[in-house]
């Protein structure tokens, strides 16, 4: 007679239920962990997208209100005591953690429920970003007793294992790189015209451009960012290359005052923003220009995206990003916060084409290296070691 082995069970646990580069890492390995083996469940804040993404594919879906990533005692502590709920129900065998904030609940509460595996996936690190240096270092304080309370943590790129150089903890961090397969990548035309309908002012029509060359990002408009570094870069070139167009990609909290920036440089004619776009990267070939310049990053899956669609790169030399370009070989790369280096870069690309076809053939091929097949593999390894 034979017995169906028992399928382990996993409990994913995020703060945001939004489309970021986390969400889609969660849900990429909810959906593609063999079914017959494992057994998802997520733990999730907010009601956004990833929510009905889940459900839709049958996954069983805990929503918690009070799991935000504004910082409230009284909605941790009600966070805390609900998630010991869930885990007391579910009786996990693994507790995966995503995020910095359901890092340090999460982490506390498993081990007090005595989950069998804690697994923290770190997508970056809250101490890279731009706080005073006493925040900084309470930040990187919780990192380091989170990754001491888990049993490993994956880290999704060298650059950011090396960040987190305190004592005790490099043995406990696996990297696992990302992998991301874009799904119907558009052709050159109809991407672009995608994009041109997105973007119908009357005083600036995207369309009335359509044969320039075209600078792109898909990117959150969040401080970490820098986008005011590339309109910056951008509004110098204009004034050599008149037929440059910067489209920005996505949403976030800076949309205003990048938008006043555009307008305080005279650049409505060069610049413009398209808002959120689902599936944004299969739109990647109406850019002939990749740029990233980021003052942070912990991998960026865009940048894998921009590779498999044939888009040559410029980004910044930060966190996980040269795990993916390689300067002078599948991009070029420029120090973080230096607006002439990325001007610079720019124009290099923008007036030679032969190296920027040469390169983006060559992240092409270095693309490929980022599968999700060869992600779930090596994060089954991490669940079994």
């Amino acid at each position: 007679m034979n017995v169906t082995p028992k399928r382990i069970k996993i409990v994913f646990l995020i703060t945001k239920s939004t489309l970021g580069g986390a969400q889609q890492y969660v849900s990429d390995l909810m959906s593609n962990l063999p079914q017959d083996r494992f057994e998802s469940v997520i733990v999730v804040g907010g009601n956004g997208p990833l929510i009905d993404i889940l459900k839709n594919e049958g996954f069983h879906v805990y929503t918690l209100p009070t799991l935000k990533r504004d910082i409230s005692f009284f909605n941790e502590i009600r966070t805390f005591f609900t998630l010991i709920s869930i885990l007391r129900t579910e009786k996990p065998d693994i507790l995966h953690i995503n995020s910095s904030k359901a890092g340090v609940i999460g982490s506390v509460a498993g081990r007090l429920t005595r989950v069998p595996r804690i697994i923290f996936t770190v997508h970056g690190w809250a101490f890279n970003e731009d706080r005073s240096a006493l925040q900084k270092r309470v930040f990187k304080t919780l990192h380091f007793i989170t990754i001491l309370l888990t049993h490993v943590t994956i880290v999704v790129s060298n650059g950011t294992k090396a960040q987190m150089n305190w004592p005790f903890v490099q043995k406990k961090m696996r990297v696992v790189h990302l992998g991301r397969t874009v799904i119907n990548i558009k052709q050159k035309e109809e991407a672009r015209g995608i994009l041109e309908m997105r973007v119908q002012d009357s005083a600036s029509r995207l369309m009335d451009y359509h044969e320039d060359f075209w600078i792109g990002t898909i990117a959150e408009l969040h401080p970490i960012k820098r986008l005011n570094r590339a309109i910056d870069a951008v509004a110098t070139l204009v004034t050599e290359i008149p037929k440059l167009r910067f489209i920005i990609v996505h949403d976030g909290q800076l949309r205003a005052q990048l938008e006043q920036q555009v307008r305080d440089l005279h650049l409505e004619h060069h610049v413009f923003f398209t808002g959120t776009i689902e599936n944004a990267a299969r739109l990647l070939p109406a850019f002939d220009l990749f740029v990233l310049p980021s003052k942070s990053e912990a991998f960026a899956y865009v940048l894998i995206e921009a590779g498999q669609a044939h888009v040559p790169v410029v980004a910044t030399h930060v966190g996980g990003i040269p795990d993916v370009i390689t300067n002078n070989k599948t991009g070029l790369l420029v120090p973080p916060d230096d607006t002439e280096a990325l001007t610079d870069a720019l124009r290099t690309m923008i007036t030679n084409d032969e190296l920027r076809h040469t390169l983006a053939d060559a992240h092409y091929e270095n693309s490929k290296l980022f599968t999700v097949e060869k992600m779930i593999d090596e994060t089954i390894a991490v669940y079994q070691s």
